[in-house]
């Protein structure tokens, strides 16, 4: 029986620039960067001779992590993560207040695809959300929980 989500993975191309961005937004643990190599890292990827600088980032609240993967001798070809392709992905993560944090990641030179927006039904309905573009390209949603008056 499924029971939660353990972890997003995420291919990157640069570990250090990944590992600044993601855990200004999540304020986690970061463990890593492991190497992970060998026989078994080989089936499970089908990449020959591949090494995965693996390294996870928690969030301040637990729950799941991110998990951040560069792969070196895999196949080098980048995709085009753009959310409105089928099957692209992309976290969305919960914060407390959505403003303060799009202040903290435009100090780093991250802005916002647009002003944030409230969804207006469905199970995210009064939430406040919005895109940033983070390193490969990748979409991050943020997302804002309603507030009781």
């Amino acid at each position: 029986m499924t029971q939660r989500l353990h972890h997003m993975g995420i291919t990157v191309s640069d570990t250090d620039t990944a590992v600044a961005f993601y855990s200004a937004l999540t304020g986690g643990e970061v463990v890593g960067p492991l190497i992970k190599s060998g026989p078994a890292v080989e089936a499970v990827t089908g990449y020959p001779g591949v090494h995965i600088l693996l390294t996870f980032i928690s969030f301040a609240g637990g729950g799941a992590v991110i998990e951040l993967a560069e792969y070196r001798n895999g196949s080098g070809e980048r995709i085009d993560p753009d959310t409105g392709k089928a099957g692209s992905a992309h976290p969305a993560i919960l914060v407390d207040n959505i403003d303060a944090t799009l202040a903290r990641m435009a100090a780093m030179g991250v802005h916002a695809t647009s002003e944030p927006k409230v969804a207006t039904d469905g199970p995210m309905e009064g939430y406040r959300y919005v895109y940033l573009i983070g390193p490969d390209s990748v979409r991050v949603e943020l997302l804002e929980a309603p507030h009781a008056d």
